[in-house]
């Protein structure tokens, strides 16, 4: 994904026994940045596990999802996953986003916000350490730079950053919108380490083996409940 600088070179004339002095290199080229577009993925939502299900008798236990990557006016990459539902008479959400810069795949800056069982927050924080991922940015990195093995790095979540791993766990198939549909399977899981913050959460994406490695389940794991969205349309290349 990086970009490689352009390289200048110098001439050097010699005529006789005299020599003419190399003129100066140019300038080299401004870097140019990798070939990036805009992307947008819709999804239908339910709310897993027993205490999920529980819930659902009284708050919104399905509806839409959307996760966007889209390029700003200074070329990074605004990316947003916004959970809603056509049930809720609260205006209950999850937000969760980034501002990512694309040629090393690190998020400048995250942000969370919810709205769930009339409680509220919203974090916001500048990211400026290396081997640190939010949610989102961590499923752009997972279709850009896949792990072949357990890779550790560290999760900004809800305004506090943890450790955790991405475990690649192979070939699945998934059925959406009644294809099946040949994926990868990574889980971002959290780990425990001495004197740190253990991530009450886990996050499970699976990723169709398409050219641009759509995310067709997400699955977003937390305390109360889990979260599972599948893409609403099968890519348009599956497999």
């Amino acid at each position: 994904m990086l970009a490689c600088a352009a390289l200048s070179a110098a001439a050097l004339l010699a005529g006789g026994a005299r020599s003419v002095a190399a003129p100066a290199p140019a300038p080299a080229p401004a870097e140019t940045p990798p070939a990036v577009s805009s992307e947008e993925f819709h999804y239908h939502w339910q709310l897993r596990n027993l205490v999920g299900v529980i819930l659902g008798l009284v708050l919104p236990r399905q509806g839409d999802g959307d996760l966007s990557f889209k390029i700003d006016r200074d070329g990074h990459m605004k990316s947003e996953l916004v959970i809603t539902s056509p049930e809720s008479h609260g205006g209950e959400f999850f937000r969760y986003g980034s501002e990512i810069d694309v040629r090393t795949m690190q998020p400048i800056r995250a942000w969370s916000a919810f709205l769930w069982r009339g409680r509220s927050k919203s974090e916001s924080d500048e990211i400026d350490q290396k081997g640190v991922l939010d949610i989102v940015s961590g499923i752009y990195a997972l279709r850009h730079d896949p792990p072949l093995k357990a890779r550790p790095l560290e999760i900004w979540s809800d305004g506090k950053i943890y450790p955790v791993v991405i475990v690649p766990l192979g070939q699945e198939s998934r059925f959406i919108d009644h294809h099946q549909v040949y994926t990868l399977h990574f889980s971002i899981r959290p780990v425990e380490i001495a004197n740190a913050r253990r991530w009450k959460g886990r996050v499970e994406v699976w990723l169709a083996r398409d050219a641009v490695a759509t995310p067709v389940e997400i699955e977003i794991i937390r305390s109360l409940a889990d979260v599972r969205l599948e893409l609403r349309s099968a890519p348009a290349t599956p497999g």
